[in-house]
């Protein structure tokens, strides 16, 4: 039996973050987010994996139907943020606390 794609929790928030930091952001390929910026003349792509973390540790949930993901994931080297926070650092945003 085939599950129905779901969105991670944790996705909306990141992409949020991400919008405002200058970020334009799609959602309709084979990981979750495409994250586009134009700087300096210059259009930088990255690709995001949203996960909702599992654990307090912060370690990220995983379905047994995410093989095909994960493998894409390792190929090219998409990291997975768990947070905003994350996902600021992911594309290379300087974070102030």
């Amino acid at each position: 039996m085939r599950r129905a794609a779901k969105r991670d929790a944790a996705e909306p928030s990141m992409v949020g973050a991400l919008e405002k930091a200058g970020w334009e952001v799609h959602r309709a390929l084979p990981v979750d987010l495409l994250c586009l910026k134009r700087i300096r003349g210059y259009v930088v792509i990255e690709l995001l994996e949203a996960k909702t973390p599992a654990t307090k540790a912060g370690k990220a949930c995983k379905r047994k139907d995410q093989e095909a993901q994960d493998e894409f994931c390792r190929r090219w080297d998409i990291r997975k943020p768990t947070t905003p926070m994350e996902a600021l650092l992911a594309v290379g945003e300087k974070v102030t606390l």
